[in-house]
């Protein structure tokens, strides 16, 4: 059992060694975590009996059929909590793409229109962080970086710029639990709750924020360089008037907010409270176009093509994420782990520094979901009880992680596909800044949650 188990570490550890490298290896990340997590699998059958036996066996029996339990309790579970996450992410994202392609984020490209380069990158950073605390990271940045593009000409400055985006959308994602991949899975995992995971890691994130920003604006020398002329033309005629515009914006900003109230009223799963204001939004937008059959031409524009295409790839990523997690779990290579760390450290900050090291050099969203897998849920326990130092450190330190290098997270991947940025330059530039803001951010952290 022990040969299959260290086969089932060193695959997975593999895949996330390859998906790390993707710019390198051209390899879809995606299609890495899927094929990953399926091979786990099927190797974890090869001694399924015998691992059955040793994490379940109350529940499982000599002479029930090994497949069956295996996929009916076991795999279902992991996946059905994994659907609630991806049901949820595709609804924002949706809910984004509705009110972008309507011309809802439009007067942002004016508003930020402006020589200060210093004056720029904050409102830009709070402007991200602000966007990010309400749909995911990825959606963010892409929404804020194609603003960005707009206004900035100077391809050193859009760097700059690019990395204060980047770091705005991570910190911002991880203080809300709908802002982020990681804090979405907290919350469905139920170890937090809405109102106190964002108490508890807002002040250090905005800390941490604000020490990056100015350390970053010691970089920007001169004004702006922005383009000439800004094009607002979207492809169609369907634009939206002021009033529609601003309701648009409400109702979405409203409706995004009003999930955790509706999960609490109601106790439904977050992702009906999302795709309700989706219905809602696509509702408004149907009766706002209905005269320049605008959903006709919503459908042909490039933006949502891509979207959809990478909304596919982040499908298969975080499912492929979960069955491996989950086969980490159930050959006992998680207990294991769990031992030994409280053996050798029994430190909730220890944990998160590993958190934030790991996740700056492989994604971080494998790192959260099994640092959710190794400890429960303690009510006697100041730090492992709801809401507890750990979950959030959890959350807190793999923002910071995705920062400190762009490979750490998908928004990251997303920035540097938009805009060309070595890893060099990020490791002379960057990677110091944010270990400086993440020392602050910590000791913030200990100030308020101690």
């Amino acid at each position: 059992m022990l040969i299959y188990t260290l086969l089932i570490v060193a695959i997975l550890v593999g895949g996330y060694l390859i998906m790390s490298i993707d710019k390198i290896n051209h390899i879809n990340r995606g299609a890495v975590a899927m094929f990953t997590g399926v091979i786990v699998w099927l190797v974890y059958m090869l001694e399924g009996t015998d691992f059955l036996h040793l994490m379940h066996p109350d529940e499982f029996a000599e002479g029930m059929p090994i497949h069956k339990f295996v996929a009916e309790n076991i795999i279902m579970k992991y996946v059905s909590e994994a659907c609630q996450v991806i049901l949820f992410l595709i609804a924002t994202n949706t809910i984004v793409e509705v009110m972008n392609n309507n011309g809802v984020f439009d007067p942002l490209t004016k508003w930020l229109r402006m020589r200060s380069g210093k004056r720029f990158l904050w409102l830009l950073s709070a402007l991200t962080f602000l966007v990010s605390a309400n749909v995911d990271n990825l959606t963010t940045v892409v929404l804020m970086m194609t603003i960005m593009c707009k206004i900035v000409s100077n391809h050193t400055q859009k760097i700059i710029y690019a990395c204060t985006i980047l770091v705005a959308a991570n910190l911002g994602g991880a203080f809300t639990v709908i802002g982020d991949m990681t804090s979405l899975m907290l919350w469905v995992r139920e170890v937090v709750t809405p109102s106190a995971f964002a108490a508890g890691i807002i002040l250090p994130a905005l800390a941490t924020l604000c020490v990056f920003n100015f350390s970053l604006a010691t970089m920007l020398k001169g004004k702006v360089e922005t383009t000439s002329t800004l094009n607002s033309f979207r492809g169609d005629d369907s634009l939206l008037s002021p009033w529609q515009t601003i309701t648009m914006l409400v109702v979405g900003l409203a409706g995004l907010w009003s999930i955790p109230t509706f999960h609490s009223v109601t106790g439904f799963p977050p992702f009906i409270g999302a795709l309700c204001v989706l219905a809602l939004i696509w509702i408004l937008e149907s009766v706002f176009t209905y005269r320049t059959n605008g959903n006709l031409l919503f459908v042909k524009r490039d933006y949502l093509r891509n979207t959809e295409f990478i909304s596919i790839q982040i499908i298969l990523y975080y499912l492929g994420i979960t069955l491996g997690v989950a086969a980490l779990k159930e050959c006992g290579a998680l207990e294991f782990a769990m031992n030994w760390l409280d053996n050798s450290f029994d430190n909730v900050y220890v944990y998160g520094a590993i958190t934030g090291f790991a996740s700056s050099v492989i994604d971080n969203v494998p790192f959260v979901m099994t640092g959710m897998n190794l400890f429960e849920v303690d009510p006697q326990s100041a730090d492992f009880m709801v809401n507890g130092n750990y979950w959030l450190l959890l959350s807190y330190c793999s923002a910071i992680g995705g920062s400190m290098l762009y490979v750490g997270t998908l928004a990251g991947h997303a920035v540097i596909d938009i805009v060309n940025i070595r890893l060099s330059w990020y490791l002379r530039h960057i990677f110091w800044r944010m270990l400086l803001a993440w020392a602050v951010g910590m000791f913030v952290f200990w100030a308020v949650n101690s």
